[in-house]
């Protein structure tokens, strides 16, 4: 075998091992536009467009809020697979007994995956801008 040849595949064998490992270690992100304050646990949010980024997946998501460069909170999350894509997204939010509302669910514009955040309770859902 003829020294070119090996380095060919031995770059090759690195190639797959990098894609393959970097899909471990990927985040997905979407945006999420709240029209009226809302709550996730502690945290108040203002109207206005976060990004919404999470690693990992079922029962173990771990959810980071973002607005520009400033964390705004993290949160532990579920992803949740639904029967089909959502045409647009939207904040499922319970509204509390003060009258403010907290954040249940966040669905995306053309993706079947939600985050939810708390299955106890009824939602009502508010429109929000999913990309």
């Amino acid at each position: 075998m003829s020294v070119p040849r090996h380095v060919g595949k031995l770059a090759m064998a690195l190639v797959i091992v990098l894609v393959a490992g970097s899909s471990l270690y990927a985040k997905d992100a979407q945006k999420m536009t709240l029209w009226s304050p809302a709550m996730l646990g502690s945290t108040k949010f203002d109207p206005g467009s976060y990004k919404v980024t999470w690693q990992g997946d079922g029962s173990n998501s771990t959810v980071t809020f973002t607005q520009g460069k400033k964390v705004i909170t993290t949160a532990q999350g579920k992803l949740v697979k639904r029967d089909a894509a959502y045409d647009r997204g939207a904040v499922v939010y319970t509204q509390n007994a003060d009258g403010s509302h907290s954040i249940q669910e966040i669905r995306f514009a053309g993706s079947d995956q939600v985050l939810v955040f708390d299955e106890s309770g009824s939602g009502s859902e508010s429109t929000a801008g999913g990309h």
